[in-house]
Formats: structure tokens, sequence, C-alpha cells
């Protein structure tokens, strides 16, 4: 039985994920056609995907759900606060949106859907001034989301990225809560 709905979309439901959803967050995480585009390129057993599970998807700093339909998930979407320095999130109330879905969702508006409604949590929910995202130049779907959701492109850093035997620039948006007032 899947976990109750933590947040209500247009099409998808985003909700906790629980020891149960482990066979398709491994399977995810195992697929080419996410792992490679997400800079992962270890394979994940069952213990390291438990491991995964406990220290990252359970972990109090962020906020991490599964994208669903239905009861069905199709990917993982999080906010990950930072503990140190300048970017500590008590300080500087900022959040690192990160996000994935099955191959066989992509295109489809899922990921655009869960973003929309972990984007307004994030600034009418808990309060954080400011969301920053990563994504390698060579991901044009996800640079097409972030941009479709109003992130401004904020620098790039330049080969910081290895991709299928190349050096590939990260580049670095981010969304203040009042220009997502202003959509």
């Amino acid at each position: 039985m899947p976990g109750p709905v933590f947040l209500r979309g247009e099409t998808v439901t985003l909700r906790p994920a629980d020891a149960e959803d482990l066979d398709f967050i491994q399977r995810c995480m195992n697929d080419h056609r996410v792992w490679r585009p997400a800079l992962d390129v270890s394979p994940t057993n069952s213990t390291q995907v438990m491991e995964f599970f406990e220290t990252v998807i359970s972990s109090p700093d962020g906020v991490h759900c599964l994208i669903c339909v239905d009861s069905d998930p199709l990917g993982i979407i999080s906010l990950t606060e930072s503990r140190y320095g300048p970017d500590e999130t008590a300080r500087s109330r900022t959040v690192e949106l990160a996000y994935w879905l099955a191959p066989e969702y992509h295109g489809q508006g899922y990921g655009s859907d869960g973003a929309t409604q972990l984007i307004t949590y994030a600034f009418e929910d808990k309060n954080y001034r400011r969301i920053e995202a990563a994504v390698g130049s060579f991901n044009e779907p996800s640079i097409g989301l972030l941009e479709s959701l109003g992130f401004q492109h904020e620098g790039t850093r330049r080969e910081a990225a290895w991709y299928r035997g190349e050096y590939h620039d990260m580049q670095l948006y981010g969304l203040l809560r009042a220009e997502w007032r202003e959509q």
C-alpha cells in the first residue's frame, strides 16, 4: 500500500517514499537513461539502495518525495538543504531542487507538475527565499524544465561534469520567491 499523499498537482501526487518503493528506486537508479544524466555511474545493489533510502531519502535535511500518478511511482523530486558555510539553509533560506523520472515518463509533463507543487510548497510553506538547481549542459530536457518554471541561468561551472566520455559544463540556475510570485 503506497504512503499518504503529501502534495497534489494537476496530474501527479507527491508522497513520501517507503521501503516498499525500493524496487522501483533501484530499477531506475540502474537504468542508464536515469543514471547517466544524473552523473551517477555506479551500479546500485539492494544494500546500496537501502543505504540511499536511509541516508538520503529519509534524511531530515530536506524534502524527498515520489512523483506518482494514482499509486504508481514515476520518479523522485527533492529539496536538499545545505549544512555548511554561507549557503547554510538556516541562514540563506536556500535549497537545491533535484529530480528524476523513470524514462517511460519523460516528456509527459509529470516533472513540471511535480516541480510546480514542490516549489510552491518551498516558498509558501517552508518559507525558503531561493531555490537553485545544477544541470549538465547536455541535459536539454532538464534545462527546458527549469526555464519553463522561471529559473534564471546564473552561471556556468566550466567542464565540471564527465558525461559519456567528454567533459561538459554544469549550468547553475536559481529562482527567487519574488520571481515565483510574479508568474
